[in-house]
């Protein structure tokens, strides 16, 4: 825990120096060029750090980037066309600073997005992906010990995604994010994987200096898993460095509550609480 505490202190005292100014050397963050941003809680998406479970030994590791790579610009529209790799990794923390890999999820996809000027508060983005996962046990894992053969578990889909994201500014300096998906898995190993969710996200940022933040975070998911439907969430509060659409750093709590998302572990229910450090890109 007192890691996460020193590595705080680090990057907020390298905050108070990121002053931009107007003479030819300056400090400052890099800006974004993605046009679909969704919340942080939005679980199958591309991002950089790690999250430390603190019920648990395990460790989740992201790592991966969403690019546009060609942009349209038409009066108040624009649009881009972009690609998506990444992984996310289940590790297991052991002594001497070693942490074996359990589990990993690729994943690679196609992306098409828009986003609209609204107003001069209100900004709409959507993003229409169509994407590859597939999962893997590593040699990290660890198999019980029973007398029958182990068989590897096979685990891949393929699925379209439909997104929509609406950034309001409610007052100076406060931000609100709201995001609505559908995702259609239409060919998956096992068959049963196929199938129907929805997702409903919020998130609350509030900037108290112009590089300092602090936000709220919330996902709810609604997905079947052998026919049997049921509710996830994922909740995320923290603190950000970076000033408003930059690069940034993320350090937050998080607590996750319903079906595991990790393809090694389908169909199991998965609850934990975890303390991570984000770098946003």
């Amino acid at each position: 825990m007192y890691k996460f505490f020193l590595i705080l202190l680090f990057f907020t005292t390298l905050a108070y120096s990121a002053r931009v100014y107007s003479a030819n050397d300056s400090l400052y963050f890099f800006t974004s060029n993605t046009l679909f941003a969704p919340t942080e809680t939005s679980i199958i998406e591309s991002k950089i750090g790690v999250t430390k479970y603190t019920d648990d030994d395990n460790l989740k590791l992201d790592i991966g980037v969403s690019i546009d790579l060609l942009g349209l610009k038409r009066k108040t529209i624009t649009y881009s066309f972009g690609v998506d790799f990444f992984t996310f990794s289940n590790l297991r923390s052991e002594s001497n600073f070693k942490f074996p890999v359990d589990a990993i999820d690729y994943m690679f996809g196609i992306n098409f997005n828009f986003k609209k000027h609204l107003s001069k508060k209100t900004d709409l983005a959507g993003r229409f992906r169509v994407s590859h996962i597939s999962s893997h046990l590593e040699d990290g894992h660890i198999y019980e010990n029973t007398d029958t053969i182990f068989t590897p578990y096979v685990f891949s889909k393929e699925f379209l995604d439909f997104a929509a994201v609406a950034d309001y500014n409610l007052a100076k300096n406060f931000y609100l994010k709201s995001l609505l998906a559908l995702n259609l898995i239409f060919h998956s190993i096992p068959e049963d994987a196929k199938g129907i969710s929805l997702q409903l996200g919020i998130e609350f940022k509030y900037y108290l200096t112009e590089f300092f933040s602090l936000y709220i975070s919330d996902n709810l998911g609604l997905a079947s898993v052998n026919s049997d439907s049921g509710l996830n969430n994922n909740f995320e509060t923290g603190v950000a460095l970076g000033m408003l659409n930059t690069r940034s750093v993320l350090l937050y709590f998080t607590v996750y509550d319903g079906q595991d998302y990790r393809g090694q572990y389908y169909g199991n229910y998965l609850n934990n609480t975890g303390l991570g450090l984000r770098f946003k890109f």
